[in-house]
């Protein structure tokens, strides 16, 4: 019974080369249709944007130079939340899904194209992550509070909105019970440290911009209109929630299949994926930065239902999935 029972589950398991060539060769395509096309090139900065994220946008000139940068970032996101993924076991399986679903979430959607601030925030916040869970049950993590506060201040830098996410790690740390006085206090001298270092700046070059554009455009709330949007730029938006919800349940239904460890690391990143569309409603002028964030919890969440649901309707759902998603590119530039 048990040797059956494994057989069935390798005859539909996703972990295969020909499943990563084909996903991978699909993502390819996809910046390849962008490049030919385009699309998201050049890099504007825009006026409420941090003046280091429009310092960069001025020297991204060359087109297929920044396709390169943008490819080469989103690989390294998804090669760093794959050994996130790894070492924490937030899967119980072995699986390069983690890193072909970031690859395919972000190849599909030409918002996305060809680079983002986001893309550079990603970063942060696997190692933000990383820290925040690797401090589970240690209410002496001043350390790390300290040091994950510092990496989103320094991701502030390029995309002020990151800072939103401060309160989301206190509820982690209230969460996996390290919140204390002290690892609060350090995550606030995290924050400080950086700004502390870029009011010096502004000091002596005699120029408050880096303080006043960035701050005014993170305080500017203006809820996102949905009134002259296309069916189809939400198609793969409501595709891609009805899966993560799908997977959610999968794991409150199945909760004893992993440890309490795991489980509340996964309950964890739901509240991202929540959090993040909470701010994409609230921010329009910043709705495509906070989808794109959102993207690296649901590519765990994604991960973990096509790995340990193994049944034929699943298989197949996931290449289903990748034809939807490209399709949806596909339409989405031929309408445009």
């Amino acid at each position: 019974m048990r040797s059956s029972s494994t057989a069935y589950g390798k005859r539909y398991s996703l972990d295969r080369t020909g499943v990563y060539l084909y996903t991978l060769f699909a993502c390819l395509c996809c910046w390849g249709i962008g490049y030919i096309n385009s699309v998201g090139f050049p890099v504007y900065g825009e006026v409420t944007a941090p003046p280091l994220w429009n310092a960069i946008c001025h020297i991204l000139s060359d087109k297929l130079m920044t396709y390169l940068i943008g490819f080469i970032l989103m690989l390294g996101g998804a090669f760093m939340l794959h050994r996130a993924n790894y070492v924490l076991v937030l899967i119980r399986e072995k699986t390069v899904l983690v890193f072909l679903i970031y690859t395919l979430l972000l190849s599909t959607n030409p918002d996305f194209f060809p680079l983002k601030a986001t893309t550079v925030a990603v970063f942060c916040m696997v190692f933000v992550i990383y820290l925040l869970f690797t401090s589970y049950h240690n209410p002496e993590a001043i350390e790390k509070a300290f040091n994950w506060s510092l990496i989103i201040g320094a991701g502030s830098l390029l995309w002020i909105h990151l800072l939103w996410f401060v309160p989301l790690c206190w509820i982690g740390m209230f969460k996996f019970r390290t919140l204390t006085l002290k690892t609060f206090l350090a995550s606030l001298l995290g924050l400080t440290t950086i700004y502390w270092f870029v009011l010096g700046w502004c000091i002596w070059q005699n120029d408050f911009t880096a303080f006043t554009i960035p701050f005014t455009a993170l305080f500017k709330v203006r809820f996102l209109s949905i009134t002259g949007i296309e069916w189809m730029d939400w198609a793969s938006i409501i595709l891609i929630l009805i899966l993560t919800i799908t997977s959610v349940l999968n794991i409150v239904a199945h909760e004893h299949d992993d440890t309490l460890r795991t489980r509340q690391f996964l309950s964890f990143l739901t509240l991202f994926v929540i959090w993040s569309f909470g701010l994409f409603f609230l921010y329009e002028q910043a709705s495509e930065e906070f989808l794109e964030i959102s993207c690296m919890p649901m590519s765990v969440l994604l991960a973990h239902y096509f790995t340990v649901s193994r049944n034929r309707y699943n298989f197949w759902l996931y290449h289903l999935f990748v034809l939807l998603l490209t399709s949806f590119l596909i339409i989405r530039l031929w309408s445009f």
